[in-house]
């Protein structure tokens, strides 16, 4: 698996990131641990880049997917949907803890929607940094999820933002707030401005055309950005 560094942070990950949005929703039905079994297959095949999130439920699997692994071998990603500073200081508490680590490699606001919306979360931004300068949090991030515009925009312009995940397909389904063709410009201008990037929903929750998941898999590799 080919490793690329994510923007100016100095990761080294992996171009396909593992992500756990499903693992929680789908525990019931699976054995105890088959998360974290997941997990490491795809670690020892390279994929050295997890992503999470509190509302996923899936901390538990990483905590699991770590087991026997060096810390410092995972990239781990995780997201707060939290505003203000005491929420956001309980929120990667909590984070830390369900995934029983001592720092996350980053951390983001989640699904930004416009400039009020990030605006509005300045105390949770807040506490993020504090994370960041203590350790806990090595880097702080925002995901637009499936919006674009003004909420790249936004991102764009924060200094304390160090790297986006974003929505990205071939038919730019499910895209809201611009044109696909203005939203690969935005995409664009992220990474020049020295942020990483991660793209999502390539397959948009597999809402694509039958026999197209690889073509649509091989158009979004051309962005050349982990894919979460």
């Amino acid at each position: 698996m080919e490793l690329t560094e994510l923007g100016s942070t100095g990761l080294l990950v992996s171009r396909l990131c593992f992500g756990t949005g499903l693992l929680g929703r789908l525990e019931h039905d699976y054995p105890d641990g088959w998360g974290g079994h997941l997990l490491r297959y795809a670690h020892d095949r390279g994929v050295n880049f997890w992503d999470t999130a509190h509302n996923y439920g899936s901390h538990r699997h990483v905590r699991a997917g770590l087991s026997g692994l060096y810390r410092s071998g995972v990239i781990i990603n995780t997201k707060t949907d939290k505003k203000s500073k005491a929420d956001g200081k309980a929120e990667i508490d909590s984070a830390l803890d369900e995934m029983g680590i001592d720092y996350v490699d980053s951390m983001m606001l989640h699904a930004v929607r416009d400039r009020a919306d990030f605006e509005s979360r300045r105390g949770c931004l807040e506490a993020l940094l504090e994370a960041k300068a203590d350790g806990r949090v090595r880097h702080v991030g925002a995901t637009t999820h499936v919006y674009t515009g003004e909420a790249l925009e936004t991102l764009i312009e924060a200094p304390e933002i160090e790297v986006v995940l974003s929505h990205l397909n071939k038919a730019g389904q499910s895209l809201q707030g611009g044109s696909l063709e203005d939203h690969i410009t935005l995409l664009k201008r992220v990474r020049e401005a020295g942020k990483g990037l991660m793209i999502m929903k390539i397959l948009d929750q597999k809402k694509f055309p039958e026999g197209e998941a690889e073509e649509w898999i091989r158009w979004a590799s051309i962005s050349r950005t982990p894919t979460a």
